[in-house]
């Protein structure tokens, strides 16, 4: 995949307020990149000054191989659709569509036919006329990717663009989002908070957090190897905990001895304490006295497909997160058993930079 963006050692604050801390980005071309994370990590920071919207302090912004830094946002061959979506309320679909082309001074016919494709191509074919309060919030966030669609940009930044929507609406649209991607074959970033629409939609996600990018990776990278708690505890539901090594392929939690996979190739020496996480999903549950450990169910909810349960460990010590498509009774006693390849071992943070990345456990 050949580069398109290139961010080197950005780094940008508001006041005294460190908003990124030497950012390194590379995105490719007709690559869905998606930067994750809570509010105030730096995630639209970081795609403003993409856009051009803002000048990082220090730094370099590299487009197509060209410095880009200080060129203002309309000399970029790049486009935006905010979350409000910032359509013209006195102008209809069709003049909000054709705005950027006749500032570029197009012609007529090619405006119309601009409209014209851009409409079929987000399935609102024949709404030119109608009026913006007219439309659906569904609808509105459509007609403000056609607007950006007829400028043909190489980048289309994306931020928080369905978050106004209610959750069926966003569920759909994240697949037309991903369908456009695909048909006009350009770069999609997009900025959310959501894990589901990152894991959803991309090719890459960028996990961001107090202004540092904690991991980037595929989303099945991101979900089955997390490289810290953070972005273990972020992406999805876990159970993180402090472990020690025993041997390269032991990890000891709580006094029970869990055989695992990953100890030799992410170097981790015996006695040497880490962070251990184990998806909910993976916990398989067994008769009391057959798992690796054994515990009480204290609590039960129904999450529409499966059955969301705490566990109780035996010495009361540790409250396990499991999930399972079975129903089992609160007050039954169970034992539990994880296979080696689910459990996944990290590094616990050694500076303050790392700590950045870290939750509170």
């Amino acid at each position: 995949m050949n580069e398109l963006i290139r961010l080197e050692n950005i780094t940008k604050s508001f006041d005294e307020n460190v908003v990124l801390n030497g950012i390194d980005l590379t995105v490719g071309e007709n690559e869905f990149v998606t930067l994750l994370g809570p509010s105030g990590c730096g995630k639209t920071t970081t795609l403003r000054i993409i856009g051009g919207f803002e000048q990082p302090d220090s730094g370099i912004v590299y487009f197509d191989g060209q410095d880009i830094t200080t060129l203002p946002a309309n000399q970029r061959n790049i486009n935006t659709v905010f979350q409000n979506y910032a359509l013209f309320p006195h102008m209809n679909v069709g003049e909000n569509i054709a705005f950027g082309l006749r500032v570029s001074g197009k012609s007529d016919a090619y405006i119309k036919d601009k409209i014209k494709y851009a409409l079929k191509l987000v399935n609102l074919k024949g709404y030119e006329n109608r009026r913006i309060d007219q439309l659906s919030g569904g609808q509105q966030q459509r007609i403000a990717m056609a607007r950006a669609i007829v400028n043909e940009p190489k980048v289309l930044l994306l931020d928080e663009p369905l978050g106004a929507l209610d959750l069926k609406l966003r569920q759909e649209m994240q697949y037309e989002l991903v369908r456009l991607k695909k048909e006009l074959g350009i770069t999609f970033i997009y900025v959310t908070h959501d894990q589901e629409e990152a894991l959803t939609m991309s090719d890459k996600v960028v996990v961001m957090n107090e202004g540092y990018i904690q991991q980037e990776g595929t989303p099945e990278e991101i979900y089955d190897e997390p490289i810290n708690a953070f972005v273990a505890d972020f992406i999805g539901d876990s159970n993180i905990l402090s472990g020690k090594m025993v041997d390269e392929r032991v990890v000891e939690i709580n006094g029970i001895q869990f055989p695992c996979i990953d100890g030799t190739e992410q170097g981790f020496p015996p006695k040497k304490r880490v962070d251990v996480v184990i998806r909910p999903e993976d916990i398989e549950i067994r008769p009391y006295g057959k798992g690796l450990f054994n515990g009480t169910i204290i609590s039960k909810l129904f999450i529409g497909v499966h059955y969301e349960m705490l566990v109780q460990s035996e010495d009361g010590k540790i409250e396990w997160l499991l999930q399972n498509y079975d129903q089992h009774d609160v007050g039954a006693k169970i034992g539990m058993y994880v296979r080696p390849e689910n459990i996944q071992i990290m590094h616990k943070p050694k500076s303050e930079a790392e700590s950045a990345m870290e939750i509170d456990l």
